[in-house]
């Protein structure tokens, strides 16, 4: 449970409350970065080739799971052992994934606020004994009231993962400014690549930080929906 004076300050805490976990969880966070940045380059640059990118997200969710239950535990959060287990987080990831990328792509909006009020539901479906639907009800729940808290919080991680748009527009524009030196805009475009992995990997790891700390710091909040984050 935390107390700020406005949003942006519980922002703050929340923010605070994430590097704590991952200071605590540095060995899977290092694994998920180094794992994740490394298979989506080789996929990128067709090394592994198009084929790898099911098998690649496979591995990419697989890392996030182990991420997020490092994130727990060496956070303190499991205390009653695990609860959820990975189909649980996998529907979870599935259902929020779905319907947040369906938000996004027809109002934008909609997919943000989902994305915010699902942040909790990985800890819940993981830390207690819920569904995969009855974790994304109770972070609903949980969340009610603060989510300009949430959605301060997340602008960082965000703007890390938008990033490699806007580096797009500039390699784009490097393209057709010198696309005839051949040799130098190769070497340009595959910088470009291992960037926007890179920040999206990084982006993600905050994300789900940002998730398990705001479960952390909602966690009694169903006792005391007033005081938290007021």
């Amino acid at each position: 449970m935390i107390k700020a004076e406005n949003p942006w300050n519980g922002a703050m805490q929340v923010w605070g409350e994430a590097i704590r976990l991952i200071q605590a969880a540095w060995l899977e966070a290092f694994v998920y970065l180094a794992g994740t940045i490394a298979v989506w380059t080789l996929i990128d640059l067709e090394v592994l080739g198009e084929s790898m990118t099911i098998p690649g997200t496979v591995v990419d969710v697989v890392l996030a799971y182990f991420l997020t239950i490092g994130l727990l535990a060496k956070g303190g959060l499991l205390a009653n052992g695990l609860k959820g287990t990975f189909g649980t987080y996998f529907l979870v990831s599935l259902v929020s994934g779905i319907a947040v990328l369906v938000g996004l792509v027809l109002l934008v909006i909609p997919g943000v606020i989902l994305l915010v009020r699902w942040l909790p539901a990985y800890g819940i479906a993981l830390g207690e004994d819920a569904s995969a639907t009855g974790a994304l009800g109770k972070s609903w729940e949980t969340t009610r009231g603060v989510f300009w808290t949430l959605f301060l919080a997340m602008v960082f991680p965000i703007l890390i993962i938008a990033m490699p748009f806007f580096l797009g527009v500039l390699e784009g524009f490097s393209q057709v400014t010198y696309g005839d030196l051949g040799q130098d805009y190769e070497q340009a475009s595959t910088l470009y690549l291992f960037l926007t992995t890179v920040l999206s990997s990084f982006g993600a790891m905050a994300i789900t930080a940002i998730g398990i700390a705001s479960y952390s710091l909602l966690r009694d909040r169903s006792e005391a929906l007033n005081t938290v984050f007021e």
